[in-house]
């Protein structure tokens, strides 16, 4: 899965929304007769014009959102919604692409900083564990879990198109929020484990039975979490779906990482260390 995303970011990469390349917002009203969202619809594409949303509330009441218009392209919009009668502009507001710029930088520091504080955090919650790995190495061990769950729902709409906007990045650090508890639930078992054992196991028998303890506990949260934004995807409005999907997916494979990746990696680097 982590390779198929990759891979998918590569050749397809990001299909960026508006909220990242720029858009423009147009609210307007049609005083003489009912409108169909269809009629508009189908005045756009006769121009060649594309747009990302469009509603038209009980007939008159007009809400249309597309990528970054200039002055020129807004007035050729008026001009083709003045062909239904009584149109009135209310108003408009497009923002252009220097903000969109400013909010990737902003999503991207975000995603950056709530990683750094989660090595920070963990480091310091682990700092009187120092054998048989050091704190810092729980911390990394888990980061690099984090990226694995991250990157695979960002692989996914990168492979179905679906556009990234700020609804994105807020799933990706919810996925961050949840996975780390997940994995942090397993450690702190490994931890009072290592406490109880005194040196008498090994450490890769007290990661097992750590990862044992905590499995149930693990899947039964992230299944409850799981059936409510399975219920939102199905049932929820339209503004909600990709948000679930992204959890969906996210927090299935950061169930997993907890448990297949975190937990192994960690057995892996005190092995590596005792040769």
């Amino acid at each position: 899965m982590l390779a198929f995303s990759v891979v998918s970011f590569f050749i397809f990469g990001l299909s960026l929304g508006a909220d990242f390349t720029g858009d423009a917002i147009l609210i307007g009203t049609f005083k003489d007769r009912d409108v169909s969202s269809d009629e508009v619809r189908a005045a756009f594409e006769k121009e060649g014009i594309g747009v990302d949303s469009l509603d038209i509330r009980d007939g008159r009441n007009l809400y249309l959102r597309a990528r970054f218009l200039s002055e020129e392209s807004h007035q050729h919009l008026l001009r083709i919604l003045g062909t239904f009668d009584g149109f009135d502009e209310q108003s408009f507001v497009s923002r252009g692409p220097t903000i969109g710029m400013q909010l990737r930088r902003n999503a991207l520091t975000a995603i950056l900083v709530a990683l750094a504080a989660i090595i920070l955090y963990i480091a310091w919650a682990f700092r009187h564990v120092s054998r048989p790995v050091s704190s810092w190495i729980y911390g990394l061990v888990a980061i690099t879990a984090l990226i694995h769950d991250i990157t695979i729902p960002t692989g996914l709409f990168s492979f179905l198109r679906i556009e990234i906007d700020t609804l994105f990045v807020s799933a990706l650090l919810t996925i961050l929020g949840f996975s780390v508890h997940d994995t942090i639930v397993v450690f702190d078992r490994v931890r009072e484990n290592l406490k109880k054992a005194e040196g008498t196991k090994k450490f890769a028998d007290i990661v097992e039975a750590s990862v044992r303890e905590t499995f149930t506990r693990s899947v039964n949260t992230s299944l409850t979490t799981i059936l409510a934004l399975v219920a939102i995807y199905f049932f929820g409005g339209a503004s909600t779906h990709n948000l679930a999907l992204a959890l969906i997916v996210g927090i299935l494979v950061g169930t997993y990482s907890s448990i297949f990746i975190a937990s192994p990696l960690l057995v892996t680097i005190e092995q590596w260390k005792r040769k």
